[in-house]
């Protein structure tokens, strides 16, 4: 049986924390788009990092944040590297997707649509 491919759109809605958390959690995903010619990627990528570095995170904020979104690692495991209980990580990732949002508020950002492709074998192995 040949491979098929699957097409699907998922809306990041960048004026909630919800919606940046999910963008967060799926950058790396949107980073590799880069590679395949996708220069929207690109921007959405620049502007992420633009409005983490404009949000004015705690250090303890920007530690969570790259711990959990940036290096894949769960909050336990953040939260052991810290030196913080888990809940402390939750918490500094909920403020800091607070502000992160509101920074995307100011832009005028609004919904962001990604639309992505997988064959059915990568959607097999990831459920």
């Amino acid at each position: 049986m040949g491979k098929q491919a699957r097409a699907y759109d998922v809306k990041y809605a960048l004026n909630d924390a919800a919606g940046v958390k999910a963008l967060l959690r799926d950058r790396h995903r949107i980073a590799e788009r880069r590679y395949s010619g996708d220069t929207a990627a690109s921007d959405i990528i620049i502007d992420l990092h633009s409005a983490i570095e404009s949000a004015g995170l705690t250090e303890r904020q920007a530690e969570a944040i790259a711990w959990v979104y940036g290096r894949d690692l769960t909050q336990k495991v953040a939260a052991s590297i810290m030196g913080i209980a888990q809940k402390n990580v939750s918490e500094a990732i909920d403020r800091a997707a607070e502000a992160i949002a509101g920074v995307f508020k100011r832009w005028e950002y609004g919904e962001l649509v990604v639309e992505y492709a997988e064959d059915n074998e990568m959607a097999k192995e990831a459920a």
